[in-house]
């Protein structure tokens, strides 16, 4: 391998505490070579015949840790949830200001977990491909389907057929194939989840506010992004205690979940309810709030009366939530807690 994948290799043992599987080594390899380290000039004429990389499988083999890593290492480059391109899109589109502006400067983008569930997001991704093949600038992104089975509009059916068949033609594919959802072996961490009866559940997370907030008595923290202000309640000051059912029916987004992500460091979520086809928005929100708090590192207190894998019982978006329930199995574990306690106690001092 050149200098560039044993760079990322060493990444992912250092600071991720990885040590990569053959499924991630011959992805690193495909980055490599497609990116062309040695020459990051985005004028050379090598470059230019670059094709842009999708990389696609199961949970837990590893995809958004990779794209991180690269991100950490590679100089001019950006890196996104997908979600919350779509809505910076979006805001900018809506205000008529140049939506494209702070790409305008680097090299690759970096998208995770992309994920289309209707035309409109489809259309508006497209506008943005559009802008990076202009300005030759490489995408490189992660997601759990195929390109070709991203989103399928019956109403729409050539417009969704001619952008996939854009995509198709201009992306490296390739498949991460492994049969073991790394999340799933580590060791679980009885002191923050629990299944059981609201009854049993109730004193242990109220422990646990006890033992890490800040403020003896709750508050309500107001939030507030362009254009749209709400409000928490049962802030306690480096902890916020949740109602699945009261939260989750407020109609927020994903960049309001950022926003309470990067406030405070503990998330109590109490009662989360078994979901389905008919409860998808919550569903949805959920999914969102999840990625949220994986990506920004905070440690989750769950209660629920149902199994993690059992608590949604739904088709649409199952897939999605697939990820959802191996994140979170990931988050209960030993390791993640233990990882983000200390990085919490570390930047109090």
């Amino acid at each position: 391998m050149n200098k560039f994948c044993n760079k990322i290799l060493n990444h992912l043992k250092i600071h991720n505490g990885v040590e990569p599987n053959k499924c991630q080594k011959d992805a690193i390899e495909i980055i490599s070579l497609n990116l062309n380290y040695e020459f990051k000039s985005k004028l050379s004429s090598f470059f230019k015949k670059k094709k842009n990389i999708y990389l696609h499988g199961t949970f837990g083999v590893g995809k958004s840790i990779l794209i991180k890593a690269l991100n950490f290492i590679y100089p001019s480059s950006l890196i996104f949830h997908f979600s919350d391109l779509i809505f910076h899109l979006q805001k900018n589109f809506s205000k008529k200001i140049d939506p494209f502006k702070k790409f305008k400067n680097c090299d690759v983008i970096l998208i995770d977990e992309f994920f289309i569930n209707n035309l409109t997001n489809l259309i508006l991704f497209e506008k943005f491909f559009d802008f990076s093949i202009k300005n030759k600038i490489l995408l490189i992104m992660t997601g759990n389907k195929s390109l070709d089975n991203i989103y399928n509009d019956p109403v729409n059916k050539e417009l969704t057929k001619k952008i996939k068949v854009k995509l198709l033609k201009n992306f490296i594919i390739h498949s991460m194939k492994s049969k073991i959802d790394y999340r799933t072996k580590k060791l679980v961490n009885n002191d923050f989840f629990f299944i059981g009866s609201e009854k049993e559940i109730k004193k242990k997370q109220n422990n646990l506010i006890k033992k890490f907030a800040i403020n003896s008595a709750p508050r309500n923290l107001d939030f507030h992004r362009e254009g749209y202000k709400f409000v928490v309640n049962k802030y306690y000051g480096n902890v916020i205690d949740l109602s699945f059912s009261d939260f989750f029916k407020k109609e927020l987004v994903f960049k309001d979940y950022e926003l309470i992500a990067k406030k405070v460091n503990f998330i109590i979520l109490r009662n989360l309810m078994q979901l389905n086809d008919d409860s998808q928005d919550l569903a949805a929100r959920f999914i969102f709030f999840i990625d949220v708090l994986y990506e920004n590192k905070n440690i989750l207190s769950l209660s629920t009366e149902t199994e993690l894998d059992k608590i949604y019982l739904g088709n649409i978006n199952s897939f999605e939530f697939k990820r959802t329930i191996s994140r979170l199995k990931e988050m209960r574990s030993s390791d993640y807690i233990d990882n983000n306690l200390k990085l919490v106690f570390k930047n109090k001092k």
